[in-house]
């Protein structure tokens, strides 16, 4: 059996690896575009920062591929799928053949059509190299602009504050997270983003970008101009869909897959940030590897597993403070009650149904809660009275 995986990241080499523990005879091959080794994006971060060096984020080496059987394509782009004659075609021109296939082609960050979005010191983070370029751009200058508020806007602002002397965030919502976040919650992170050097502007977009030679001021919609000698667009991921869409396998907003992540092609599956399951992109480290676990499955043997869905979880440090989200963090008629706890260090929310058990929670600055109520949330356990 000849399985191959197009794309190396958490998805592709989760899935390689499941592979080829339960087909030990059988041909994997896993192609990656980029030309390093497998490493943990969300550890980029800590790169940009200057705290660790690429490597130190790099699980695996080059050799660890090659000790499993799995033949790993470093710097290979999959530029189209021959579906008839099942070949994946690199761009270097090779052929690889296949029994069956999985997408795990992951996403592109957006980057909006404002004007001067693609001056010199306009940025976008998803991989190694982003992150290295954005540090040397960073190098003798002293003003940054993010713009989006969400995980990655608010983990990248504060990890610029520590290379520039001014970094201000600006958030089309009301108050930073506040796709997971509620007014007092996100006033609190706000606050204590303020304390450390990290200012974010709420209710805001940029409407263009300026500069010459380089980017050097944001002018914002009410008319606002902030200088910035960085800008960093952080505005979510699109998943890639191009390859797929291109060999005419189905297409919504990603890779559209049934319960045994199958795309419309029989043999093809798709796992990770690309793909579509139910409607639903999940974007999360935790939903591709558990898709990548399963797509493997039935890759060997088809219809043997079914991808149930993931329970949504995220967790945050900025600014030293760690804030946790576990499911519908603000649901809308899903839940019976809400317990609350709040004081100078901690604000901490549970929302329950009838049975106490949780439908989401937020933590903010509450890490001896974490765990205890992560346990609870997965587990579907009652909540007991008095937790918070």
């Amino acid at each position: 059996m000849r399985y191959v995986v197009v794309g190396g990241g958490v998805a592709g080499v989760t899935a390689a690896q499941r592979l080829r523990a339960l087909d030990p005879a059988a041909s994997v091959v896993l192609v990656e575009a980029e030309a390093v080794p497998y490493y943990l994006r969300p550890g980029l971060i800590d790169v940009l920062a200057g705290a660790k060096g690429l490597g130190e984020i790099t699980p695996y080496p080059r050799e660890w591929f090659a000790k499993r059987g799995i033949d790993y394509r470093l710097g290979e782009a999959a530029i189209a799928l021959d579906l008839p004659r099942k070949e994946v075609v690199l761009s270097s021109g090779k052929r690889l053949p296949f029994d069956r296939l999985l997408l795990a082609t992951g996403a592109e960050p957006v980057r909006p059509s404002v004007p001067g979005a693609a001056l010199p010191g306009v940025f976008t983070l998803r991989t190694a190299a982003d992150a290295e370029r954005i540090r040397t751009w960073a190098e003798g200058r002293r003003r940054a602009v993010v713009v989006g508020g969400g995980w990655l806007g608010l983990e990248a602002a504060y990890a610029l504050r520590g290379l520039l002397e001014r970094v201000v965030v600006v958030e089309r919502g009301p108050w930073p997270l506040s796709r997971h976040l509620d007014r007092e919650a996100g006033q609190i992170l706000a606050d204590i983003l303020s304390e450390k050097g990290v200012e974010v502007l709420p209710r805001t977009e940029a409407a263009a970008i300026r500069g010459g030679a380089a980017v050097s001021e944001v002018l914002l919609e009410g008319g606002q101009i902030l200088p910035a000698d960085l800008v960093l667009f952080c505005l979510g991921i699109r998943p890639r869909t191009a390859l797929a869409q291109d060999a005419g396998i189905g297409v919504n907003r990603g890779v559209v897959v049934n319960d045994f992540l199958e795309t419309s092609v029989p043999g093809v599956y798709a796992a990770g940030d690309a793909a579509e399951w139910r409607t639903q992109i999940f974007g999360t480290v935790l939903a591709a590897r558990e898709q990548a676990e399963v797509a493997a499955q039935n890759l060997v043997d088809p219809g043997s597993a079914r991808y149930l869905g993931t329970r949504p979880t995220y967790k945050l440090k900025v600014a030293g403070i760690e804030l946790f989200v576990f499911g519908a963090s603000r649901p809308a008629g899903e839940f019976h009650s809400e317990e609350r706890l709040q004081s100078q260090s901690c604000y901490a929310k549970l929302m329950l149904d009838k049975e106490r058990k949780l439908v989401g929670a937020v933590l903010l600055g509450c890490p001896e809660l974490a765990s205890r109520v992560e346990e609870l949330f997965q587990s579907g356990l009652p909540v007991p009275r008095g937790l918070v």
